[in-house]
């Protein structure tokens, strides 16, 4: 595979295995592909919308979370400020 091509890959969405597995309300769920930075550990970003919350919410894990990790991560996340045109501040 060229180096192109690796840099094209859709990120994969993990909305029905963490919905069928883990019991998440989700819409979708995307993990992009590992990021080694030239320091500290390589990490992956999270993206996912819930049902019943239209927004984008992300989170970073390590790059070699398991999808259990990920499901843990997604329920004991605490969205913060939402900012943007269509947002109301809650």
């Amino acid at each position: 595979m060229s180096a192109n091509t690796a840099a094209r890959r859709r990120p994969a969405n993990l909305a029905p295995t963490l919905r069928k597995q883990y019991a998440l309300t989700l819409r979708e769920c995307r993990l992009s592909l590992p990021v080694e930075p030239p320091w500290g550990p390589a990490y992956r970003t999270v993206e996912w919308v819930m049902k019943n919350d239209a927004r984008v919410q992300r989170r970073v894990l390590p790059a070699d979370c398991t999808a259990s990790q990920i499901a843990d991560a997604l329920r004991s996340h605490v969205p913060g400020r939402r900012y943007g045109p269509s947002d109301d501040d809650d």
